[in-house]
This record gives structure tokens, C-alpha cells and sequence, in this order.
């Protein structure tokens, strides 16, 4: 047979309207089959023409033909819409709709009872009621599985519908490869007026990224390490030196212990004996800095002015009891602000905050503390999380709620706000202006782990400062 004769589009399109061999597509065009509808609408608009055997074909052959083609379309229609449907699964609740889920951790919030849970949704209510959205709060643990970034990496991968919007986690916590993976920038989605009240503050969440840096979480409390003493151990504005302690013969108590790496005590003292700080996550060790914290801690020794037991305290909790048990005494202990401040609101008690005592009196503290970060990708939850925690900024919410959880804001203005009338809000501000990071348990390299066995040698009395120095310097040497 010759295949010659061309059937003109118009005909076609007339052809399959006329016999009524569209309607089944017509019908998927509005349902699920919408996709077979458009292919073949754009095979009729725009093929020109068609082959047909010559003389053409007949009336009956024809409806039957197209019949076919339209069910066969329809088919592979309703057929990708459920593939589709698959991949992008439809919202029953829009995303504005959906109640706003925020994590809070347990060392701050341990339950929904206490007097900061009351204020948070009392605030919260507002916001709720402002923005017609529903906030749902849910108090996790941190540090251990199941918690709030052990939850958070593990549904990242399994579960993501199972994540909240937002999150408050501890800054030790929020490393660059942990914001990058399972977190999302803020970088322009806080109003400037925020930022502004931040300064500096704005540091503390923020990750290298691209020769610059991102902000990836919002940075909510502080917490300082500092000391903390029953009685005046130097003149007023003069930081505590370690002849200070010897001469007052004050006991010093501190968390001592360190599963890996150096103690923060120890750290804070190296420092300001111009040791040396860590570069490219790696501290050097410097002899003369050295020898004069460990030489300390060889005269509390001789003086008994330091628990036998010092190398088991984990944290303050571990000493606080003896600490005021016996206030007559004179201690220096070190303690976060957190206890400092709760120690002074439950115990009537009269205490003296200081700097963590070093060679020549300098102020050194570390700064650690609370982010807010986001975990929803989805922009317009992002948008409505930003509006969230901009309203958890709010100056007087921000300094009430920081004060019933004994925290520090970081937001500057607010700090004199946030402290009881009798605490010096100025020795924060000065701790909180020249704090540093935490010395975290994993780096540093070997340096803060040889350290820290050559301070629990000399606390233990096996070898003296001197020749504790000299093992390091040798062994650190070798490597």
C-alpha cells in the first residue's frame, strides 16, 4: 500500500471533537489526568499534518483509532500524576496553618510547672494570637541520644516530617559541620534593628562560610565561668591573683575532672599566663606559662588548700554543697553564672564574684550559652520562625525570662535588667566582653591532654612543678 495522502490538522481537530472522542480527556484534564489532556493538545495545535493511507480511512475506523488514543492517554496520564504525586505530596494544612514546633532543652525548661514555663506562654499566647498560629512546645534532653541534636541528625535522615520548626541548643553543640548539615541560615531574615541590639553578641552564632561568615543560630543566653568566693579575696576592682588565694589561705574548689583533653580552670589560667592559644584547633604549649599555673597548684598541695578528691568533680554541682555548707570558711570556688546566680536566690547568703584567679589578677572567663537555630526548610515556615523568635527578643520578655532561668540575655542592653538588684551587673558586662569559647573536649590536639595529666600528677604530689614542666616540654618535644 502507498502511504501518500496528508490529513490537514483542522481536520483532525474537528474529526475528534465532532465524534465527542475528547470528552474523556476533558474529564482528566480537571483531575488527577491533567498532564494527558496537554500532550495531547500539543500533539493536535501543533502537527501540521499527519500520513493516512491513500484514499484515507473509514468513518468507524477512525472514532475506534481515536477512541483508543484518547483512553491511552488518559491512562498514562492519571499514571504520571501519581508518580508526581509521590515525589511532592500534597499538604492537607497549609504551611502557615501548622502549628509552630519549637524544641527547648531540659537544663533550662526541666518541665512545664516552674515559674519560666508560665512566662513563656504567656508571652507566647500573644504571638499566637497576633499571628493566628499555634505554638507547640516540646522539652527535650541534650548530650545524650534522643536528645535535641541527637534527634535532629537522626530524623534528618528518616524522619524529617518528625523535626521542629526551631530549636534552642547549646552553643558547644553548634559546630560549622553541624549548622551546615542539619541547619539553616538566618543570614536575612531578622530585621536590622535586631541585629543592631545584638553587637558583638552576634559573633557567637555565627559560622565560617565562603571567606566570611553565615549566621546560623541566634544567640539567646550566656553563661560565664567565673569564681566565686565567701570572702573578699582583693581590693575592689582588682582581679584575684594567685598569691591572693595562697596568703588568704583560701580552699579552692573546681571542676577538675576531664575525660579528654584540659579542664576549663586550667585553660582560663594557661591563658593568662601568656600561654598559647589555639591555632588551626591546635595548642602549643608554652614552658614558662606552664610552670607557673602548675607551681599554683603545687602550693595548695603543700598548704592543703585544695580537696584530695579535686580530680573527681565533673562540674560545680559535684562541690556545691561543701562550698556553702560552711561560709565562714574561706573558699573560692568556680562556678557558671547560672549556679552564682541561683546560689544567691535560693540561700540567704552573702558572696563574692570574682574573676577565676591567674598569675597577675587578668579577668579571663569562658563564655558559653544558648542558640535558637532552624531546622524546617521550608521558606515560608523559616519566615514565620524568624517572626517567632524576633518576638522572643523582645526586650522586657527577653530580661524577665532570663532572670527566672538565672541565664544571661545577649542582648547588652537588657543585662542590668536581667540581674538582681545586688549583683554587679558591670563585672558581667567586663567577664562577658573578654570571655571566650569553651577549649571543646576534642581539640587541640595531644598538647591540652598531656597538660592535664601533668596537672593530676602534681595534684596527687608525684612530682613537682618543675618536673612536671620538664616531662611535658619532653614528651611534647617528641611528637
Amino acid at each position: 500500500m502507498n502511504w501518500a495522502t496528508l490529513l490537514p490538522r483542522r481536520w483532525e481537530e474537528d474529526a475528534l471533537f465532532k465524534h465527542g472522542l475528547l470528552l474523556p480527556l476533558v474529564r482528566c484534564h480537571h483531575g488527577p489526568g491533567g498532564n494527558a489532556i496537554r500532550q495531547l493538545g500539543s500533539m493536535t495545535l501543533t502537527n501540521s499534518f499527519r500520513l493516512m493511507p491513500r484514499g484515507g480511512i473509514s468513518s468507524k475506523t477512525a472514532q475506534t483509532m481515536l477512541a483508543l488514543a484518547a483512553l491511552l492517554f488518559c491512562i498514562l496520564g492519571l499514571s504520571d500524576s501519581r508518580a508526581n504525586a509521590q515525589e511532592n505530596p500534597p499538604s492537607e494544612v497549609g504551611a502557615s496553618e501548622q502549628p509552630l514546633q519549637a524544641w527547648l532543652p531540659v537544663p533550662l525548661i526541666s518541665d512545664k510547672s516552674g515559674i519560666a514555663f508560665a512566662l513563656l506562654q504567656e508571652h507566647t499566647s500573644v504571638f499566637s494570637s497576633n499571628n493566628d498560629i499555634d505554638v507547640k512546645y516540646r522539652i527535650k534532653d541534650v548530650g545524650v541520644t534522643g536528645g535535641i541534636m541527637s534527634s535532629i541528625r537522626s530524623a534528618s535522615e528518616v524522619a524529617p516530617g518528625a523535626l521542629p520548626d526551631v530549636a534552642l541548643i547549646r552553643r558547644r553543640d553548634f559546630t560549622p559541620t553541624q549548622a551546615r548539615q542539619y541547619l539553616y541560615s538566618m543570614e536575612t531574615l531578622f530585621s536590622s534593628a535586631l541585629i543592631s541590639d545584638l553587637g558583638i553578641a552576634l559573633e557567637f552564632g555565627q559560622i565560617p562560610q565562603d571567606g566570611g561568615t553565615a549566621l546560623y543560630g541566634l544567640p539567646y543566653f550566656f553563661e560565664v565561668l567565673h569564681a566565686v568566693s565567701t570572702q573578699p579575696l582583693s581590693d575592689a576592682g582588682l582581679g584575684v591573683r594567685f598569691d591572693d588565694v595562697l596568703s588568704r589561705g583560701a580552699t579552692l574548689l573546681f571542676p577538675a575532672a576531664r575525660s579528654t583533653g584540659l579542664n576549663q580552670t586550667f585553660y582560663l589560667q594557661y591563658l593568662a599566663a601568656s600561654g598559647s592559644t589555639s591555632r588551626n584547633d591546635v595548642v602549643a604549649i608554652d614552658e614558662g606559662a606552664l610552670f607557673a599555673v602548675l607551681e599554683f597548684y603545687e602550693q595548695l598541695v603543700k598548704q592543703d588548700l585544695i580537696p584530695i578528691d579535686v580530680l573527681s568533680y565533673q562540674t560545680p554541682a559535684d562541690y556545691r554543697p561543701d562550698f556553702i555548707g560552711d561560709t565562714a570558711l574561706a573558699k573560692v570556688a568556680v562556678f557558671g553564672s547560672t549556679e552564682y546566680l541561683s546560689m544567691l536566690d535560693q540561700h540567704d547568703i552573702e558572696l563574692f564574684p570574682s574573676n577565676i584567679p591567674t598569675a597577675n589578677g587578668e579577668s579571663l572567663a569562658t563564655r558559653d550559652g544558648w542558640l535558637w537555630v532552624i531546622i524546617t526548610p521550608d521558606q515560608t515556615r523559616q519566615t514565620l520562625a524568624a517572626r517567632f523568635l524576633e518576638w522572643m527578643t523582645e526586650p522586657a520578655f527577653h530580661a524577665e525570662f532570663a532572670k527566672a532561668l538565672y541565664q544571661l540575655p545577649t542582648q547588652p542592653a537588657i543585662l542590668r535588667d536581667s540581674l538582681p538588684e545586688n549583683v554587679d551587673h558591670q563585672f558581667f558586662e567586663d567577664l562577658l566582653y573578654k570571655g571566650i569559647l569553651p577549649l571543646p573536649e576534642s581539640e587541640g590536639g595531644s598538647a591540652p591532654r598531656i597538660m592535664q595529666e601533668a596537672l593530676a600528677r602534681v595534684l596527687h604530689g608525684e612530682v613537682s612543678a618543675a618536673s612536671a614542666t620538664r616531662q611535658v616540654m619532653n614528651q611534647f618535644g617528641d611528637r
